[in-house]
């Protein structure tokens, strides 16, 4: 581990440590439903500021749901995948981006695991690029910049103010979020349906799930 790494891990063990309901890192009654709220809100600014608009976020399922957790790859993988979904949906409605459809985020839990699914209505991914999509390095950036009613956007909100960050990167974010999650003894797969959209499934075992280890 380099030591970047380490000195983040300390402080955020810290931080986390001056928390109520945190026994270190582990959150007691981690909430799935607040925690995707707080990177829902997060990814809608982000998505504002780079089309002028985002997809409302519907969350469903077991909402009452809490258990014991790491915060910590939630806060990693959950942005990543919202921000694409936002990101399809409004590119794939470039002609009428003030009326896109929703973004659908499902909790379900049960005493092994607990899986998110988030769907979006963004088109979905085409079948030839649908296995290098978790390749690390590999990103549809440049293939939306081709898109000349991007351009036209761009130039339009210019002068909306700050930048809170980028929609998308260089592809590392879908890679690292599903390293991330089969480290945790879960998985991140994605069906596509071509012409409708994208459902992802990140699932994750519960620390005290039965079967694997959980590894920490």
């Amino acid at each position: 581990m380099s030591v970047i790494k380490l000195v983040h891990l300390l402080l955020y063990t810290f931080h986390l440590s001056l928390q109520p309901d945190f026994v270190g890192i582990i959150c007691r009654r981690l909430s799935p439903k607040k925690i995707i709220e707080k990177w829902v809100d997060f990814a809608r600014r982000l998505c504002e500021h780079q089309y002028g608009n985002s997809p409302r976020v519907r969350i469903n399922g077991h909402v009452a749901a809490r258990f014991p957790f790491i915060p910590l790859p939630l806060d990693y993988i959950l942005p990543e995948l919202l921000k694409n979904a936002m990101r399809a949906t409004m590119e794939s409605h470039l002609d009428t981006p003030y009326n896109v459809p929703d973004v659908g985020v499902t909790i379900a839990n049960n005493d092994v695991d607990f899986v998110i699914r988030i769907s979006d209505r963004g088109g979905g991914i085409p079948h030839r690029i649908l296995d290098k999509v978790t390749d690390y390095h590999y990103s549809t950036a440049e293939e939306s910049n081709q898109d000349p009613r991007m351009n036209n956007l761009f130039n339009t909100m210019t002068n909306s103010g700050p930048q809170s960050g980028p929609m998308h990167g260089f592809g590392f974010g879908l890679p690292t979020s599903r390293a991330y999650a089969e480290y945790l003894g879960g998985s991140l797969s994605i069906q596509s349906m071509q012409g409708i959209g994208t459902d992802v499934y990140l699932r994750l075992r519960h620390i005290d799930g039965k079967g694997e280890s959980f590894r920490v």
